[in-house]
């Protein structure tokens, strides 16, 4: 049987997105050696054959005497996603196990191989397949260079070591990963949480809880806005009505007593875009109640200004933080100002209902 060697490294070479110079540092040897392999000048001994081959996750025969089935790993990774969704786990391991046995070096596999176990073993509490996630993909993270889905990062895949970790009791070691891989606080959500179901920890989780609310209401703040624009777009002003009116109420439950919070000019813009959507509907007497809000707020916010997180709800007990936005110098101006950038000129009818509730005493 003739060898195709010289064509097999150089097309996985490629698939891996690798240089020579890489594959050499890799491997060991000089890019001068890669170079004469792939040009079929010279044969690389059988250990380094052994090593090329675990290193791209192949078979010894498929390394060196034919072109990597492409179909049967597409074949694998397709039913590892559907024993994941269909989570048909029963019967299933001796086979992923071969799966990881052929392809043990191999970004996809290992990872998704990993997650399936990792996915098992939060509904069986089997903790053979906990251990088992962790060595997996602990494994996936060694290989995160051969990733390329954008969506997916290592972080991502520390946050399920580290809820394998809990999961399996190893309670210390999974705070250590959550905390060590924390880019953003990406973990704080589930930090917070685990702090805060310790009876000796409770009053540390403060901070991640806080860091998270603010975060998430900020997150929704701007899907809201961007469903906003979509539902203009379409003049699907009822939809634009629903969503506005729950967010609204959201920021009315994350209000206090003590005083205003940037929160209030956030929520006059909404109360704006709602009395907008009410008025193109024909509903003028709710476009009114929303416009007076709006105003009424607007105007509590531009009397003592406050772009502080302390008068927050549920975040007053931490060191604050401080918002900051391009929407307008004061909440009037950004009520003002959103009405005229939704309006087809000065007799728009909404802008006529803001100008007569502004001459309200």
């Amino acid at each position: 049987m003739k060898s195709n060697f010289s064509e097999q490294i150089r097309a996985l070479r490629k698939e891996r997105h690798l240089t020579q110079e890489q594959l050499a540092e890799a491997m060991g040897v000089s890019p001068g050696a890669v170079y004469k392999w792939e040009q079929a000048i010279s044969t690389p001994d059988i250990e380094v054959i052994m090593e090329l081959a675990s290193f791209f996750g192949i078979s010894l025969d498929a390394m060196v005497g034919y072109r990597v089935c492409s179909s049967d790993r597409e074949r694998i990774l397709q039913e590892l996603k559907r024993i994941k969704l269909e989570k048909a786990y029963a019967g299933c391991w001796d086979e992923v196990e071969k799966w990881i046995h052929r392809y043990p070096n191999d970004f996809e596999i290992v990872y998704h191989s990993g997650v399936l176990y990792h996915l098992a073993s939060i509904e069986t509490g089997n903790q053979v397949h906990i251990i088992r996630s962790i060595e997996l993909l602990s494994h996936a993270c060694i290989l995160i260079d051969q990733n390329h889905d954008p969506k997916l990062s290592e972080t991502e895949i520390h946050r399920d070591i580290a809820i394998a970790y809990l999961t399996l009791g190893e309670w210390d070691k999974g705070m250590e990963q959550l905390k060590k891989y924390n880019p953003c606080g990406i973990n704080d959500d589930l930090i917070g949480h685990e702090l805060a179901t310790n009876p000796h920890r409770r009053q540390e989780s403060l901070p991640y809880l806080t860091n998270t609310l603010i975060h998430c209401t900020a997150s929704l703040y701007r899907v809201v806005i961007g469903f906003i624009n979509l539902f203009f777009e379409e003049k699907d002003y009822h939809s634009a009505i629903e969503i506005l009116t729950w967010m609204t109420g959201y920021l009315d439950g994350l209000r206090t007593a003590d005083g205003v919070s940037y929160l209030y000019k956030d929520q006059a813009l909404l109360l704006v875009l709602c009395g907008a959507s009410y008025e193109r509907v024909g509903e003028v007497e709710h476009a009114k109640e929303c416009l007076r809000k709006a105003r009424r707020i607007a105007t509590e916010f531009d009397r003592s200004p406050n772009y502080s997180s302390q008068n927050i709800r549920y975040c007053g007990n931490v060191e604050p933080k401080v918002a900051y936005d391009n929407i307008g110098s004061t909440a009037m101006e950004t009520v003002l100002s959103t009405l005229q950038q939704g309006a087809d000129g000065a007799e728009e009818p909404v802008l006529k209902i803001w100008e007569e509730i502004c001459n309200e005493k």
